[in-house]
């Protein structure tokens, strides 16, 4: 019904009409797309392991990967497979739906045109058309692309914007496939989701149900912190000390109190307008998330589940917090900022000495404004403990699952093919192309043999890391097997002593609620019944502690309001999608 409908809204969008989905060959004609059988040995192993399996003399060939890796009884591929190149011949045309971060730098005829996407034609032998829109353009585009029956073949975070169930756009409104039908042509994928069998997060995220895959997700090669809290380096070591230095709130608190005296800060710390943003959980020494961001700030303690901003460690929190606010070391525009941006300018002109939740690129961006001759500029602070050893329960977990990902359209006409060309960049030499983009634009070995990113990437306008979004994986939008960690970017030392620092505090994510779980309808109808209510709640009053308008003597009254809007209801939720992960 819901398919429908969206067909007669096409009509409102005629100046939104896309040519649909390509897939179509040299001569014009679509090309059937429907589920193929895996065709695999049916002779099993003792260890359930299928042999491969090439077709006999009176079968057509398998096309792509398919029937040519190891499997185990469902299918699911048991190694990774090589691809031989070009991946199709047939002169195909996939269409692809993403975003560009950098459109001012874009050549007029399009991302296409630039060299890396050249270069994966040139190899796979794969003709893909892009269809390009900058991030705040895509919920309005995507919606126009739905409504108007027009998705293209492949649409890279569509999971992140279709409003509503996308399980339900998958197995009941058709406007994406389920990629488990398809397993066979997307070995490498298939593998690197599985080969950690103790890595539930990542296939529970990935695998919605035992035969259900919603979206190709970019994967982590390496599992690290992608960001932090910083602190002015020069600015530590006029007070005689180092970052190493600086290991509990007692330390932070008395930094502050440094650079506001003695270097003249007004308000020396810059915090988000939900106290620290979501992912980005510096204060997990109070044993909660101190993040005020709806209702997903859950975590276990000894099995029971909890929610962030309403218990009494929530309370002493929020009263360290209003303390440090009302000494005049908290910036007062604290609820208009947003996101890192938002301080931009502080940074540069020596009004700020402390934030968190930001990226090792971004703080090295603003070195620029430290004076010369300084031996530090900004430096990485570790997570703060309330008491010395204190080991962290919270906090530095890291999925495989990062940024990007990509669906495919039930439109597609060689379903199969799109399947391939994604799953190649999971693959060794993929990901390598992706990862570093095409030798001698973005990258090159030196004297020693080492790989660099070039002086055309380290010196581009759009600063390096958003440049290789263009000329690399982008992974802010995009699936791929993401390995940029071992950049090596000219001035770019210091990034990699941020991970070092960061993880100089004893941590064992004992709390961690996993991301893997997921919610039956049942379930989620509740979250969403209570949700909006209690993330408002939650939003007006446990913020205005901060600056006092709620004074603290009202906790408990705060509290009492929270349960009795619903709390109990989505702990209930979130306790029995625990139970069950768990069992």
């Amino acid at each position: 019904m819901k398919r429908i409908a969206a067909m007669v809204l096409a009509l409102l969008f005629t100046l939104a009409l896309f040519a649909g989905c390509g897939g179509k060959n040299a001569g014009g004609n679509e090309k059937a797309s429907g589920n193929a059988d895996l065709n695999t040995d049916e002779s099993k192993t003792g260890s359930g392991v299928q042999s491969t399996a090439e077709p006999s003399p009176t079968q057509e060939p398998l096309p792509y990967a398919a029937g040519k890796f190891k499997t185990d009884e469902k299918g699911l591929a048991l190694e990774k497979y090589d691809y031989p190149l070009p991946l199709d011949t047939s002169g195909e045309t996939l269409t692809m739906w993403t975003c560009t971060w950098t459109p001012e730098f874009l050549p007029e005829d399009g991302y296409g045109a630039t060299e890396l996407p050249q270069e994966v034609e040139k190899r796979t032998g794969v003709h893909v058309e892009y269809t390009t829109v900058t991030s705040a353009q895509r919920s309005e585009n995507f919606a126009v692309l739905l409504a108007s029956d027009s998705l293209l073949d492949i649409m890279c975070s569509a999971i992140s914007f279709y409003t509503g169930s996308f399980k339900k756009a998958v197995t009941e409104e058709g406007y994406f496939v389920n990629l488990y039908d398809y397993r066979q042509y997307m070995p490498n994928y298939i593998y690197e989701v599985l080969k950690d069998p103790e890595d539930r997060n990542t296939i529970k995220t990935v695998f919605n149900e035992d035969d259900l895959i919603l979206a190709f997700y970019e994967l982590r090669s390496v599992i690290e912190l992608s960001n932090g809290a910083f602190a002015r380096g020069d600015w530590l070591e006029d007070m005689g000390k180092t970052n190493a230095d600086i290991k509990t709130f007692d330390d932070i608190h008395d930094m502050l109190m440094f650079f506001k005296s003695q270097k003249g800060v007004e308000t020396p710390m810059a915090m988000f307008n939900t106290i620290e943003a979501a992912g980005a959980y510096e204060w997990v020494g109070y044993d909660t998330y101190a993040c005020c961001n709806g209702i997903k700030t859950q975590y276990v303690v000894d099995g029971k589940v909890r929610l962030s901003n309403v218990g009494e460690n929530d309370r002493e929190l929020m009263t360290m917090i209003n303390k440090w606010y009302s000494e005049g070391l908290i910036d007062p525009n604290w609820s208009s900022y947003t996101s890192i941006p938002d301080f931009d300018e502080k940074l540069d002109t020596g009004e700020l000495g402390y934030l968190t939740g930001s990226r090792p690129t971004t703080m090295q961006g603003h070195n620029q404004a430290i004076p010369a001759g300084e031996k530090y500029g900004w430096v990485g602070i570790a997570k703060p403990v309330r008491t010395a050893g204190q080991t962290l329960h919270m906090g530095f977990q890291v999925n495989r699952i990062y940024w990007g990902s990509a669906s495919i359209s039930s439109k597609c006409a060689n379903i199969p093919l799109a399947c391939t060309w994604l799953d190649w960049r999971y693959s060794e030499e993929g990901s390598f192309l992706y990862g570093y983009g095409v030798q001698g634009v973005s990258w090159d070995y030196d004297e020693n043999g080492e790989i660099v990113i070039t002086d055309f990437i380290v010196n581009h306008k759009a600063y390096w890391s958003m440049a290789m979004t263009t000329y690399a994986l982008n992974s802010l939008s995009e699936p791929g097997l993401y390995i940029n960690y071992t950049w090596k970017v000219p001035g770019n030392e210091a990034a990699l002593q941020y991970l070092k620092d960061w993880n100089t505090v004893p941590h064992d994510d004992a709390y961690v609620y996993p991301s893997g779980i997921t919610f039956t309808d049942e379930q989620n109808n509740i979250l969403t019944q209570y949700g909006a209510d209690v993330a408002s709640y939650l939003s007006e009053n446990y913020l205005a502690f901060v600056d006092g308008s709620k004074p603290l003597s009202e906790w408990d009254s705060y509290v009492e309001g929270v349960n009795a809007i619903g709390l109990d209801k989505i702990l209930a939720v979130y306790q029995e999608a625990y139970d069950d992960f768990m069992a």
